[in-house]
């Protein structure tokens, strides 16, 4: 199930890709700048029906994509459990146990 919503959601994904290419721009340059284009304050127009077949490729896209998350074949459970049990790994290397004083070096009293 899951790997059959995959296969759709990219399908999906390209197809988006393709529809929103295929329309017509709202506006001039000149909208992007600041200026004041025909489309920003003039008549709302009609939709087409590439921007209704957007619509619905945007959220079959975005439904689709919470059902990936829902349905994914891992481990289930929290990241942040699974973070907190693991055991800490030790960067540092160990001190070796002291081992005898180098040939040289006056000993240790021990009654200091």
């Amino acid at each position: 199930m899951y790997y059959f919503l995959l296969v759709v959601f990219v399908f999906i994904a390209f197809l988006l890709i393709v529809v929103v290419l295929l329309q017509r721009s709202r506006g001039d340059v000149g909208t992007a700048f600041g200026g004041m284009g025909q489309g920003v304050f003039g008549p709302g127009g009609v939709d087409t029906i590439l921007t209704k077949i957007t619509y619905w490729l945007g959220f079959l896209f975005m439904f689709i994509a919470i059902l990936l998350a829902l349905t994914h074949p891992s481990k289930r459970g929290s990241l942040l459990k699974d973070e907190g049990a693991r055991a800490p790994q030790k960067t540092q290397q160990s001190i070796p146990e002291r081992q005898g004083a180098p040939s040289g070096t006056p000993p240790e009293s021990k009654g200091r």
